[in-house]
C-alpha cells in the first residue's frame, strides 16, 4: 500500500494506526495554500493585485503598491464567512453548513512626500497590517449505505502494512478482527464486508493563518514603484474528524471459510455470541496544530505609459515552526438485533494522546501582472506560480532518515500550480464604483483531480473627502474526491469514494479613511 495511495483520503479517520508521516505530508499543504484576504476593494478585483496599487493589501500583496500612495489611509474589513458544502456518498446527498463573523484585515501606511520637484524619488510609504490568510472553519459531512467492504479490513491492512501487532492484538480484543486459517495471510474482519453498512463522516474544523506585516514602498519618476515586507505568521488549527459504521459481524459460515478454527466459529466459546451481532463502530480523531513563522516578500510595479502597470513579486517561503497535538479513540457497540436498545457489549480502544513538533518551509512564489487603465476603469490580471513539491518538513531532532521519508512523499505527492487572478473595475458615478474578479486555482495533486475557483462582485463608495466604503461579495468552489478509508486490492472491492464540493461565501465589509 503506498502512501500517496492514501493521502488524499485527507478526512481519513483511523487515527488509530493513522502515521505521523502521512498526517505530517498532508498538513504541509494546508498550512501553506492561503485564500488571498485582504481589503474588500481587492477582494473584489479578485485579489489581482501584483500589477495595482494604492490599497492597503499592497502590504502583504505587492508592497510596491505603497508608493502609489499621496496621502495616509487607514482601514479596517470585517467577514463573514459561510460555507456551505455538499457530499455524495454511494448515491446519498448531504449538506452541512457553517458560519462566522470575523474581523479580517486591519491596517494602516503613512505616506512620506519628498519635496524635490518632479523628479527622482517622489514618496517613501510605510505600512502596517493585520490580515487572515486563512479561515479554517468549516464542516464537511458525507454518508451513505456501502454494500462493498468496510473501514475494518483497512485496519488489517495497516496492521500488514506497518506490521503493528499490538493494533492487532487490540483489534482482536475488541473482537473485530481474526487470523486467517494461515497465519501469513494476517487478519480479516468479524464485520461483514459484503453486506449493507451504513457510513458516516464528520469532519468540523476551526482556526485561522494569519500574518502580520511591516511593508515599505517607494515611487521613483511615477514610473518605477518598488516595495519591500517582512511578515509574522501564527496559525491555530483544529480538527474532530468522525467515521461512523453500523452493519452486522458475519455468520459461522463465512467465518470457518476463512478460519475452520477460529474461536468465532465454536458454539462453546464466547466469541460465538459476536456472530451475527448488529455492530456500531465509531472511529475519532482529534488534532491541533499551531505555528508560528517568518516570511519576506519584494516587489516591483513599472509604468511603460501612463495607462499601463507591469509588476512582479517575489515571496520566500514561510519558515514554520509547528507544535502537534493528537489523540484518537475507537469504540464498537454489539446489539443482540437491529431494534435493541442497550448492547450486549461494548469495546473500546482509547490511544496514548501525542504531541510533536516539526519544522516547515512552505514553497516560494512568483507571480507577475499587467493593468489596464482607461476613462473611468481599469482591467487587471496576474499569475502566480507555487510548487508544492518543494516543501521541506524537517524534524528538530534533524533526524535525515525521517526528513528523507517526508520529503520524498511530498515530491511525490505535490507538484507546481499556475494559480491566475483577472479583475475589473468601473467608476458609475462619482463617487460610486462597481468591480468583479475571478480566479483559477491550479491543481497540487499529481494524482488526484482537484478544481477550485472562485468569483467576486464588489461596490465602492467615497462617503466624504476622506472617508470611504467597499463592500465584495466572494463566492469560492472547490470539488474533489475522497476516501474515508482506503482497502487494498486483496479484498477485492474498490475503496469507496465521497464526492465532495467546498462551497465557500464571504461578504467583505472595509470602513477606511485617507488623511
Amino acid at each position: 500500500m503506498q502512501f500517496r495511495n492514501i493521502l488524499f483520503t485527507s478526512l481519513l479517520v483511523s487515527g488509530l494506526s493513522f502515521s505521523a508521516q502521512a498526517q505530517f505530508v498532508g498538513d504541509a499543504l494546508l498550512f501553506s495554500k492561503e485564500n488571498n484576504g485582504g481589503t474588500a476593494r481587492f477582494r473584489g478585483l479578485g485579489n489581482a493585485n501584483t500589477a495595482l496599487g494604492g490599497d492597503l493589501s499592497s502590504i502583504t500583496g505587492n508592497p510596491a503598491g505603497l508608493g502609489f500612495y499621496g496621502q495616509s489611509d487607514i482601514s479596517i474589513t470585517a467577514n463573514y464567512n459561510y460555507a456551505n458544502n455538499k457530499g455524495d456518498y454511494f448515491g446519498t446527498g448531504t449538506k452541512k453548513g457553517i458560519g462566522q463573523f470575523d474581523i479580517d484585515h486591519a491596517g494602516f501606511v503613512f505616506h512620506y512626500p519628498r519635496n524635490e520637484g518632479y523628479q527622482g524619488w517622489q514618496n517613501f510609504n510605510i505600512g502596517l497590517s493585520y490580515e487572515k490568510s486563512n479561515n479554517f472553519k468549516n464542516n464537511i459531512r458525507y454518508e451513505g449505505i456501502n454494500p462493498n467492504n468496510t473501514i475494518v479490513s483497512a485496519y488489517t491492512d495497516d496492521i500488514a502494512f506497518y506490521d503493528d501487532q499490538n493494533f492487532a492484538r487490540d483489534l482482536s480484543n475488541m473482537k473485530l478482527i481474526e487470523g486467517f486459517q494461515d497465519a501469513q495471510s494476517g487478519y480479516f474482519p468479524i464485520t461483514n464486508e459484503m453486506n449493507d453498512k451504513t457510513q458516516v463522516s464528520d469532519v468540523l474544523t476551526h482556526g485561522y493563518n494569519s500574518r502580520t506585516a511591516l511593508a515599505f514602498g517607494a515611487n521613483y519618476n511615477n514610473k518605477l514603484y518598488i516595495g519591500a515586507n517582512i511578515g509574522f505568521t501564527a496559525f491555530r488549527y483544529e480538527s474532530s474528524s468522525q467515521f461512523s459504521e453500523y452493519g452486522w459481524t458475519k455468520d459461522r459460515a463465512a467465518i470457518v471459510a476463512d478460519n475452520p478454527k477460529s474461536t468465532f466459529a465454536d458454539p462453546t466459546h464466547e466469541n460465538y455470541d459476536f456472530l451475527e451481532a448488529n455492530y456500531e463502530l465509531l472511529d475519532d480523531y482529534y488534532q491541533i496544530s499551531e505555528g508560528t513563522g517568518i516570511d519576506f516578500k519584494i516587489g516591483a510595479i513599472y509604468k511603460p505609459a501612463v495607462d499601463w502597470n507591469i509588476g512582479a513579486t517575489i515571496a520566500s517561503p514561510t519558515w514554520l515552526t509547528i507544535d502537534d497535538y493528537t489523540e484518537s479513540y475507537l469504540g464498537v457497540d454489539y446489539f443482540d438485533s437491529e431494534d435493541a436498545t442497550s448492547a450486549f457489549s461494548s469495546k473500546e480502544l482509547i490511544s496514548t494522546p501525542t504531541e510533536d513538533s516539526y519544522k516547515l518551509n512552505t514553497p516560494w512564489k512568483f507571480s507577475v501582472g499587467v493593468t489596464k487603465f482607461f476613462n473611468g476603469g481599469l482591467l487587471t490580471a496576474d499569475v502566480e506560480y507555487i510548487d508544492y513539491a518543494s516543501m521541506k518538513l524537517k524534524s528538530y531532532d534533524r533526524n535525515s532518515a525521517i526528513e528523507d521519508a517526508w520529503n520524498s512523499d511530498v515530491k511525490a505527492t505535490y507538484q507546481g500550480v499556475v494559480n491566475a487572478r483577472v479583475g475589473g473595475e468601473i467608476l458609475l458615478t462619482s463617487i460610486l464604483s462597481g468591480r468583479a474578479g475571478f480566479n483559477y486555482y491550479g491543481n497540487p495533486y499529481k494524482d488526484a483531480d482537484n478544481k477550485e475557483y472562485s468569483g467576486s462582485l464588489g461596490v465602492g463608495a467615497k462617503l466624504s473627502n476622506t472617508m470611504y466604503l467597499d463592500l465584495a461579495v466572494v463566492h469560492q468552489v472547490n470539488e474533489f474526491s475522497v476516501s474515508p478509508y482506503i482497502v487494498d486490492e486483496f479484498w477485492g472491492t474498490p475503496s469507496p469514494v465521497a464526492d465532495i464540493k467546498k462551497q465557500r461565501t464571504n461578504v467583505v465589509l472595509t470602513l477606511g479613511a485617507k488623511f
